[in-house]
């Protein structure tokens, strides 16, 4: 499922998250295939974070930090990791 947020539709891959340079993607030098994407933000002396990586074929793992410690985590499908990391931003940038 994709959501909108501020007016845009939510990225549905890495490629399409990428496209925000506010994301870092890193790849394999072989392949080309991407192994993390990582957003970070500082909010109220806190540093957040929000990762997804392939953890074996058709998912992928999601995980939010906060000063270096988990605080949510999700195995899911590409598509719905980045709608929900997009999501993730988005309300963490609004301060919620």
């Amino acid at each position: 499922m994709h959501d909108e947020q501020a007016g845009q539709l939510a990225p549905g891959s890495v490629t399409e998250l990428a496209a925000d340079p506010e994301w870092t993607v890193t790849t394999t030098a072989t392949t080309g295939r991407w192994l993390t994407a990582e957003r970070a933000l500082d909010r109220d002396g806190h540093r957040l974070l929000v990762g997804l990586t392939p953890i074996r074929p058709g998912t992928v793992a999601l995980i939010r930090w906060s000063d270096g410690e988990v605080v949510e985590h999700l195995r899911t499908t590409e598509a719905e990791a980045c709608a929900t990391a997009h999501r993730w931003v988005a309300e963490l940038l609004a301060g919620s």
